[in-house]
C-alpha cells in the first residue's frame, strides 16, 4: 500500500521534493531531447543514445515513487518537441518509462538494494538493467504493432530499445550513484599522477579501438585491450572511479561511431554493436571492482579489528600486571609476619594452622605469577634463560614446593629417578614451574590418602619426566580443551584456580622444543602427564649454586617502602635473623639514611610517589654509592626488571619474597 499512496501522492509538498521533481525533470528532458536530436541528425535509432533510462533509475531510488510524474512529463515533452504530431505514441512512451522505473525502484528495494560497494548491491543493480529495461520495448513495440505503425520486425525494434536501456542503466546509473552529489576526494600528488596515467591511457586506448581503424589490422585481440586497461582501474582505485572510466570509454566510443564511424556497418547496427560490447565490459568490471572493493573493505576490517584486538590486549596486560602489583603488595606483609611468626615458634611444635596460612599465600602468589606469565606469552615477551641444569635438583626442589600441599591432603607424594643424573640445557626457574604446575594439579584433583607419583627417566633423544596420580582423572570430553587458556578439567567447579596453568605448562614445554602429553582412562581412573624435553648433543657441567642459610653473617639491610606494613613487617624478619635493618618509607628518606646508616644492601620499593623507586637508585649511583641495591617490588614484567637495571639495580624481586629468597640474597653479598 506504501508504493500505491506514493505513486497516487502526485505533487511534491515540500521546497525538497520541488527541487528534486525539478531536478529530475531537467537531467531527463534535456538527456531525451539531446538523443532525439542524435537520432534524426544522424539517422539512427533513439532508443541506441538513451541516458534518461540510467537518470530515471537514480531519479527513483532517491526520490522514492514520486518521481514518476517528472520522468512521465519530462519523456513527454521531449519526444513531442522532437517529433511533433506524435503525441499519441509519446505518451504511450512516457508511460511506459515511468512504468519501468516505478517497477525498478519496487525491486531495488524488495532485494535490499544500497548504495554501499558490495558484490550483491552490483548484482542487484545489474539484475535490474536486463530484467526491467525491457518494459518500454515491449510495450511500444506491442503498441506499433497493434496500430500498424511498425516499421521494423518486432525482434530489432526490441532488440536496440532493450540495449539502449541496458547499457544505459550499467553506465549512467552507477556514474550518478557514486558520483552525486559531489563529494571531495583526497589525493596525494603521487595518486593524482597515477589517475592521470590510468585516464590517458584509457583514453588513447578507447580512440584507437573506436575512432581509428586499428581493430581491422588486430583482430580478436582488440576486443582485450579495453578490459586491459580497466582491470588497473579495478585493483589500483575505488569504485567510483571504475564507474567514471566506464562513462568516459562510453562516451568516447559512441562519439566515434557516430562522428568518424570507421566502420562499413551501418550506423545502427555499428552503435547496437558498441553498446552490447561497453554494456558487457561495464557488467563484468562492476562486479570485478565491487569484489576488489570488498575485499579491501574486509582488509581494512581485519585491520581495524586487529588494531582493537592489539589495543585490547595491551590494555589486558597493563591491567594485569596493574592487578598483581596491587595484590603482591598487601601480601608482601602478611608472608613476612607469617615466616616471623613460624620462626618464633619453631621450637614450640608444628604448628598446622601456620602452615596452612603460608601454603595459601604461596598460592596466591603463584595464581599472580601465572597471570604474568600469560599476559607475556600473548604478546611475545617470555623468554627463557637457558643454562646447563641438573634435572635431580629441579627435581628435588620442586617435589620440596608442594610437600606441604600433599602433607595437608594426607597424601603419598614419591619420585623415582634414574640411578644417573641427566643434565639439560634449560630454564631452570621455568623447568621448576613445569614440574611444579604438574604435581600441584595432581595434588588438587586427587582425593585425600591418594598417591602421587614423579618418575624420571631418558631415552634415546629425551628426558621423560612423569606425574602419575590415582586421583579423579579426567573426562574423555575435557581431553580437547585441556590446554587452553582458562580452561579447566570439571568447568563446574569454582575457586579451583584460573585454568591457565596447563596452558602455561604447554608453552614452556614448547619453547624447550619438548611435548607434553596426557592419558586417563576417564572420570576417577586417575591420569598420567609425561614431559618430554630433548637431551642436548653436548653440555658444560651445571653450575653449582650455592645454597644460603638464615645464619649468614650480619648485614645492614635498608628496606625502603611507602607501604608501612611491608617494610616494618621485612625489618622485624631481619632482625630477627641476625641482620641490621632500618626502614625509609620514602625515596627522599633513602637518600637521607645512606649517608648515616651506610647499608650493605638497600631493599628499595619501585612504586613510590614523589621520587620512585628508579629516580631513587639513579640518585644513589649518581652519588657515588656502590653497595648492592636489590629492587623489591610488585611489578614484575620483563620490561621493569629491564628499566631497573638500567636504572643501577643490582637485582628485581618479584613481591611477596620469602624467608628462603631473603636469606639467599643476604648470604650472597657476604
Amino acid at each position: 500500500m506504501a508504493p500505491l499512496r506514493s505513486l497516487l501522492r502526485i505533487f511534491p509538498q515540500t521546497p525538497e521534493e520541488w527541487r528534486a521533481a525539478l531536478l529530475t525533470f531537467s537531467a531527463y528532458f534535456l538527456t531525451a531531447y539531446f538523443g532525439i536530436w542524435i537520432f534524426y541528425h544522424f539517422q539512427t535509432s533513439p532508443a541506441l543514445l538513451w541516458p534518461p533510462v540510467g537518470i530515471a533509475i537514480v531519479a527513483m531510488w532517491w526520490g522514492g515513487y514520486r518521481m514518476w510524474l517528472p520522468i512521465f512529463i519530462a519523456s513527454f515533452i521531449a519526444i513531442v518537441a522532437q517529433r511533433p504530431g506524435t503525441e499519441v505514441t509519446s505518451l504511450i512512451i512516457a508511460i511506459a518509462y515511468a512504468l519501468q522505473a516505478v517497477v525498478g525502484l519496487n525491486l531495488m528495494r524488495h532485494f535490499g538494494f544500497s548504495e554501499r560497494v558490495t558484490l550483491r548491491n552490483v548484482a542487484i543493480l545489474i539484475g535490474i538493467a536486463f530484467g526491467v529495461t525491457i518494459i518500454e520495448p515491449l510495450i511500444l513495440t506491442a503498441s506499433l504493432e497493434l496500430r500498424g505503425m511498425a516499421t521494423v520486425s518486432p525482434l530489432v525494434s526490441i532488440g536496440r530499445a532493450w540495449g539502449g536501456g541496458i547499457f544505459s542503466a550499467l553506465v549512467i546509473t552507477p556514474l550518478l550513484l557514486l558520483w552525486y552529489p559531489w563529494r571531495p576526494v583526497a589525493n596525494t600528488a603521487l595518486d593524482k599522477l597515477e589517475k592521470g596515467a590510468a585516464f590517458s591511457l584509457l583514453i588513447l586506448t578507447t580512440y584507437l579501438l573506436f575512432w581509428t581503424t586499428v581493430p581491422n589490422r588486430l583482430g580478436i585481440v582488440a576486443v582485450f585491450l579495453l578490459p586491459a586497461v580497466l582491470v588497473w582501474f579495478a585493483l589500483r582505485f575505488r569504485m567510483r572511479w571504475m564507474a567514471l572510466a566506464l562513462f568516459t570509454s562510453s562516451l568516447i566510443a559512441l562519439a566515434g561511431t557516430l562522428v568518424v564511424h570507421p566502420s562499413t556497418a551501418p550506423i545502427a547496427a555499428q552503435l547496437l554493436a558498441d553498446q552490447v560490447y561497453m554494456g558487457f565490459i561495464a557488467a563484468m568490471f562492476l562486479a570485478f571492482a565491487a569484489a576488489v572493493e570488498e575485499r579491501r573493505a574486509a582488509f581494512r576490517s581485519l585491520e581495524e579489528a586487529y588494531r582493537m584486538t592489539f589495543e585490547s590486549d595491551k590494555a589486558k596486560s597493563e591491567f594485569i600486571a596493574i592487578l598483581a602489583h596491587e595484590l603482591r603488595n598487601p601480601l608482601a606483609p602478611i608472608v613476612s609476619s607469617l615466616e616471623l611468626l613460624k620462626l618464633k615458634l619453631a621450637g614450640q611444635g608444628h604448628n598446622s594452622t601456620l602452615d596452612n596460612a603460608l601454603m595459601h599465600a604461596e598460592m596466591i602468589r603463584r595464581l599472580l605469577d601465572d597471570l604474568l606469565d600469560i599476559a607475556r606469552l600473548t604478546q611475545k615477551k617470555f623468554k627463557l634463560q637457558k643454562e646447563a641444569v641438573a634435572l635431580r635438583d629441579i627435581i628435588s626442589e620442586s617435589m620440596e614446593s608442594v610437600s606441604d600441599f600433599a602433607r595437608a591432603k594426607k597424601q603419598r607424594l614419591s619420585v623415582r629417578l634414574p640411578q644417573e643424573d641427566i643434565l639439560l640445557h634449560a630454564d631452570r626457574v621455568r623447568l621448576k614451574q613445569i614440574i611444579i604446575n604438574l604435581l600441584n594439579n595432581a595434588c588438587k584433583y586427587t582425593q585425600e590418602g591418594g598417591s602421587i607419583e614423579l618418575i624420571a627417566e631418558r631415552d634415546a633423544t629425551d628426558a621423560v619426566i612423569m606425574v602419575r596420580d590415582n586421583g579423579e582423572g579426567i573426562a574423555p570430553e575435557a581431553m580437547g580443551h585441556l590446554f587452553q587458556p582458562f580452561k579447566q578439567m570439571r568447568p563446574s567447579e569454582r575457586g579451583t584456580g584460573l585454568g591457565i596453568g596447563l596452558y602455561i605448562t604447554k608453552r614452556i614445554t614448547e619453547m624447550h622444543g619438548g611435548t607434553i602429553e596426557v592419558v586417563s582412562e576417564g572420570r576417577h581412573l586417575g591420569s598420567t602427564f609425561t614431559v618430554r624435553i630433548p637431551l642436548p648433543n653436548s653440555l658444560p657441567l651445571p653450575i653449582e649454586k650455592p645454597r644460603h642459610t638464615e645464619n649468614a653473617p650480619s648485614k645492614r639491610v635498608l628496606i625502603v617502602d611507602d607501604n608501612q606494613a611491608a617494610a616494618d613487617a621485612m625489618q622485624k624478619l631481619l632482625k630477627h635473623l641476625g641482620h641490621k635493618a632500618e626502614v625509609a618509607y620514602s625515596g627522599r628518606e633513602a637518600l637521607d639514611s645512606v649517608v648515616a646508616f651506610r647499608p650493605d644492601l638497600i631493599l628499595l620499593d619501585i612504586g613510590m610517589p614523589e621520587i620512585d623507586g628508579y629516580e631513587t637508585a639513579r640518585r644513589l649511583r649518581e652519588g657515588g654509592w656502590g653497595g648492592k641495591i636489590v629492587a623489591l617490588s610488585g611489578y614484575g614484567q620483563d620490561a621493569d626488571k629491564l628499566r631497573s637495571k638500567h636504572a643501577g639495580f643490582d637485582q628485581h624481586l618479584v613481591k611477596p619474597v620469602g624467608l628462603q629468597d631473603i636469606a639467599a640474597l643476604v648470604g650472597r653479598i657476604s
